[in-house]
């Protein structure tokens, strides 16, 4: 029996995850242990202002260090911890990372946006319910960037990473010729690929598949996506807090969020997508196991 950890910092919020892996006749099987969610938007700071404050930075210290005392308590065997599109554009991520290592021992590795996506690729497909003689397209939506993947028969065909993410719109600064690319090279892998499904990962489609009352691996339907969004937004983000429990720091992203997904699967005129509710965090504990058992 062995005891994982991740963290996943990204531009909405940053994530703890402790897991524990059984390992059966059947292959591994991962329980969580417990997953710790914490609303510190860097986006706000990276794509308005280039870097991030000192307030967020000294937060972000304060989380590795209850890392690291989490990680103590659960006696884990190993973690791995990446920060995605917010520290990849701040001019002092660099600086702030160094700075957790020196003062808390927590090595975090700045990702790019093509490695996010595949990690996040291998978590989904080690969850055994992808066909592996269908073509899928996955969509990860962040606070800061957007990753699209062709898979064919199993094996990753065509990524891209796009500077398109819910703290972009929310704050107003989403670049229209980033949207024209992202429209663009969709189609025209669409038209090589031809995927069967969507696949859509991130904390604004879970929670929009929950609303939608959907059972685990139900396909959500590109229609009932839409009318979805439509409903949520006749309402501000206060209303969104109290009519429908939405947290407040999802509240004011997640119709932004959904109309990526919805752009998205529009423009590669697919009509169903698989919601595997499987998150970066998830992914990073996966490849972990995966490899102390190679090792």
């Amino acid at each position: 029996m062995l005891r994982f950890a991740s963290i996943d910092i990204g531009s909405n919020a940053i994530r703890m995850l402790f897991e524990q892996v059984y390992e059966t006749d059947n292959g591994p099987v991962f329980k969580k242990l417990t997953l710790v969610r914490l609303p510190v938007r860097l986006g706000e700071d990276a794509f308005v202002h280039g870097e991030i404050s000192k307030d967020k930075e000294e937060k972000m210290l304060h989380i590795a260090h209850s890392f690291k005392h989490l990680s103590e308590v659960f006696e884990i065997d190993g973690y791995l911890a990446t920060a995605t599109s917010a520290m990849r554009d701040s001019k002092n991520g660099i600086k702030i990372i160094d700075r957790i290592k020196n003062e808390t021992g927590v090595k975090v590795k700045i990702i790019a946006g093509e490695e996010e996506a595949k990690i996040l690729y291998e978590s989904i497909f080690n969850t055994g319910k992808i066909e592996k003689d269908k073509s899928y397209m996955f969509i990860d939506v962040g606070g800061g960037s957007t990753e699209i993947n062709f898979f064919v028969n199993g094996v990753r065909k065509k990524w891209k990473s796009f500077n398109i993410g819910t703290v972009r719109l929310k704050e107003g600064i989403q670049k229209e010729s980033e949207w024209d690319r992202f429209d663009k090279w969709i189609k025209k892998n669409v038209d090589q690929f031809q995927p069967d499904f969507a696949v859509g990962t991130g904390g604004n489609i879970n929670k929009l598949y929950k609303l939608c009352r959907l059972s685990d691996w139900e396909n959500l339907e590109r229609a009932m996506l839409k009318s979805k969004i439509k409903y949520l937004s006749q309402f501000k983000p206060k209303q969104l807090i109290n009519k429908l429990d939405i947290k407040s720091d999802r509240a004011d992203v997640i119709v932004p969020g959904g109309g990526i997904y919805l752009r998205a699967m529009e423009v590669a005129q697919i009509s169903e997508m698989i919601v595997p509710k499987v998150g970066l965090p998830d992914g990073l504990i996966r490849r972990l196991y995966f490899s102390s058992k190679k090792n």
